[in-house]
């Protein structure tokens, strides 16, 4: 591995980040559920809604192509992990309404029934970040940070190792939307 994240600003047009946010709110929306934390399970860890894209689903499959375009040129010059399935996306959204986040943790499961784990992770900032404060994708634990501003720019995807430590900060002005995408392959050895 060459590096602990990879990012491309602006990727994505602000024309295809509103399609997909447009698409994404017609979907049913889901309660993430619980995240684990000092030992107890906290409705305090994450607090956030969901949608989850499948790439069945006409609206999205480009997305999924797009996606996998992506992992595959980050993954050749950075990371070099046996990536070979993409689960469904998962659109998240962040509002001051229900004071938003997501406290620090890791995208991969250790102890899973599968033969396999999330080894990357790709985000895709979605918002125009003058419609939001906080909300910053913060990764823990490195050598070295990309630029806040620069990954907070409508459109970029960065792409991290799914056992990087990482959180998003309280949105406290606005809202905030994110697709998610977790490449899996064979099980960390």
């Amino acid at each position: 591995m060459k590096g602990e994240w990879v990012y491309n600003k602006s990727y994505f047009s602000s024309t295809d980040c509103n399609r997909i946010i447009a698409s994404a709110l017609e979907l049913p929306e889901e309660d993430p559920g619980m995240g684990y934390a000092n030992d107890a399970y906290s409705s305090d860890f994450r607090r956030s809604k969901l949608r989850w894209l499948y790439q069945e689903d006409q609206r999205f499959s480009w997305i999924f192509d797009e996606f996998w375009k992506i992992a595959t040129n980050f993954n050749r010059d950075w990371f070099k992990f046996n990536l070979h399935t993409l689960p469904p996306l998962q659109f998240t959204e962040y509002d001051e309404s229900y004071l938003c986040e997501y406290k620090s943790h890791q995208d991969v499961f250790w102890i899973n029934p599968t033969d396999r784990h999330r080894k990357l992770s790709l985000v895709l900032q979605l918002t125009d970040p003058t419609t939001y404060e906080g909300g910053d994708l913060v990764l823990e634990h490195l050598n070295e940070y990309p630029d806040p501003q620069e990954i907070r720019a409508q459109g970029t995807v960065v792409a991290f190792p799914s056992f990087v430590y990482h959180k998003l900060t309280p949105v406290t002005r606005g809202k905030r939307y994110s697709l998610i995408g977790w490449f899996e392959g064979n099980k960390f050895v």
